[in-house]
């Protein structure tokens, strides 16, 4: 297949956008296309490139745009036939073989916090395939340090106060900046919005602080329920390469849905307690709340 192929294909995932690649994986009898040849559907059942064109190609880019509906690709047979089963309507009594791959744009992560925890996660998390954005308020933090090559580097205003990025459906958050004021900013930008994760660094108390006041400045508690915190899989970790392997760790499950994302979901107790009573107007009295 051509180079303007695959280019389409680049250019689309940069954009954001899932695909549903067509390939015609076997043919016999009459047949318009060769072995090989490939077709990019769109979620508004737009394509470029062809695989036979006519009834035929359209079946195809109905059933890939369900497939792109579902999320899962398929193999099926095509009929050059006017009734039957698998049939195209069409006379010329051979039959097509179709792979519809879905190619999906590799998920956003944004990385908050531009200091030794947020550094040594974006170099953990670009080999993994994410789609990374590192966000301060501090130019020389973002500026004077080298930073993995893809990495888009944002520059916000003090405090987090505005500028902050849009978080799109699906995208992972890791929330590492360098106090409880900058946090708690972005905790109330990041949730609510539909991120697959959503993390925050700190010991049991810093999260329960943050989240009791994230609710007390408008943060509704639910929006807060899938806030992971304190951050990463539990691995001991100390350095910042080795909390960063476990913040990496924990989105990896997530990604995959493995039994650590189910087993670890949510906040701590701790947190939700206070939010939950926050939002309800009480005051919170914890019962051996840790540190």
């Amino acid at each position: 297949m051509s180079l303007p192929f695959y280019e389409e294909v680049a250019r689309r995932l940069r954009d954001g956008h899932a695909v549903a690649v067509a390939t015609v994986i076997g043919r016999q009898g009459s047949a318009p296309r060769e072995f090989g040849a490939k077709m990019i559907v769109a979620e508004d059942g737009t394509a470029r490139f062809t695989i036979g064109g006519g009834a035929f190609e359209a079946l195809v880019i109905e059933d890939a745009r369900e497939a792109l509906r579902r999320g899962a690709g398929f193999e099926k047979e095509y009929r050059f036939t006017e009734s039957g089963e698998a049939a195209t309507g069409m006379v010329c009594g051979g039959t097509v073989r179709v792979l519809v791959e879905i190619v999906t744009p590799p998920p956003a992560l944004f990385i908050f916090g531009a200091g030794h925890v947020g550094r040594a996660l974006a170099h953990a998390a670009v080999p993994l395939g994410f789609n990374l954005t590192v966000v301060d308020d501090r130019p020389r933090e973002l500026e004077s340090l080298p930073w993995p090559e893809p990495a888009r580097r944002l520059l916000v205003e003090r405090d987090f106060s505005a500028g902050l990025p849009e978080i799109p459906a699906g995208s992972y958050v890791a929330i590492v900046t360098r106090c409880h004021r900058t946090d708690l900013a972005a905790v109330r930008h990041a949730v609510g919005r539909g991120a697959a994760y959503v993390g925050l660094i700190g010991s049991r108390r810093k999260v329960a602080t943050v989240v009791d006041r994230a609710v007390g400045m408008g943060t509704p508690a639910a929006d807060l329920e899938h806030l992971r915190a304190p951050i990463g899989l539990p691995i001991g970790a100390e350095t910042p390469e080795e909390i960063a392997v476990s913040i990496a760790a924990e989105m990896v499950a997530v990604r995959r849905r493995g039994a650590a994302a189910t087993a670890l979901r949510g906040i701590t107790p701790l947190s939700r307690g206070r939010a939950v009573a926050r939002a309800a107007g009480r005051r919170f009295q914890p019962r051996g709340a840790g540190h």
